[in-house]
């Protein structure tokens, strides 16, 4: 639709009943959606926290569009902190809705009304539309996908491996749509940290719920699952790509955090290797 198309075409100033009408669209796609949603074998470009970075999010789109023998996996947080949030909240909206069959959202740790209120997505919807607009894109955050999952063990998601899983039936049988995360599977793999280290669960210095993840961990989550290799965010690098485990899972940002990071997406070839690419 023409809204879809404008939003696509870089136009920022949209009104509050366009918001209103991408956020209902969006929930419509989505809400039918299991927790982990099947995402292609091959030929996937997966990008990392854009974090209100509009110029990231275009240089994105851009590459998405020359490249259309590819699909796209967004790993969540698109708000906070950066100088462009509901712009590129909407930009990203908008490829998901003009290409349902070749992008897929997915929800990060920021994707939540307890982060979005104190790091910046709720002051920001409220200075370009009003208090009450937040509520709608908050109906958003409960209906994005947790993670994905192809026929070959790709695995997505925006932070890591949880805790006390053992099979995908555990993950599918979450009630995600809360506009927060009361359930620790969810939480933990929204939260979750790697450590490039021989062990299973440790604290995290982040907080009281969240874990780091070792080797071990890793391991047993993938051989349970079926999982040869993992793609997640929520961290930051300045080199904006990082592998642990061996080359088993790589961490991709895709934000320039304010110059601080040379931002990356990573790419899925026809061979199954990952190839980190500039934005």
């Amino acid at each position: 639709m023409k809204l879809v198309k404008d939003v696509l075409g870089g136009k920022k100033d949209i009104t509050a009943e366009d918001v209103k009408q991408l956020v209902g669209m969006m929930c419509d796609l989505y809400d039918s959606q299991p927790n982990v949603v099947e995402i292609p074998a091959r030929r996937v470009i997966f990008v990392g926290d854009l974090h209100g970075d509009l110029d990231s999010a275009l240089a994105v789109r851009d590459y998405f569009l020359k490249s259309k023998d590819y699909s796209m996996i967004f790993l969540g947080d698109y708000g906070d902190r950066g100088p462009a949030q509901v712009e590129t909240f909407n930009l990203v909206m908008a490829l998901a809705l003009q290409f349902p069959d070749r992008v897929v959202m997915l929800r990060g740790n920021h994707e939540s009304d307890e982060v979005a209120t104190r790091y910046g997505f709720y002051m920001d919807i409220s200075r370009k539309y009003s208090h009450s607009m937040f509520e709608h894109y908050l109906n958003v955050f409960t209906v994005l996908p947790l993670a994905g999952l192809s026929s070959n063990g790709i695995f997505c998601c925006h932070g890591g491996v949880p805790e006390n899983v053992n099979n995908l039936s555990q993950i599918l049988a979450i009630d995600r749509c809360f506009p927060n995360f009361p359930d620790d599977i969810a939480y933990q793999m929204v939260w979750n940290d790697p450590k490039d280290r021989d062990f299973d669960f440790r604290p995290s210095c982040r907080g009281r719920r969240m874990k780091y993840f070792g080797q071990v961990a890793f391991d047993r989550f993938s051989a349970d699952l079926g999982i040869e290799l993992m793609l997640r965010s929520h961290e930051v690098f300045e080199e904006g790509f990082k592998s642990f485990f061996g080359g088993r899972l790589f961490s991709v940002f895709t934000a320039t955090a304010g110059g601080t990071v040379k931002p990356k997406i990573a790419r899925l070839k026809d061979d199954l290797k990952i190839k980190p690419v500039p934005i």
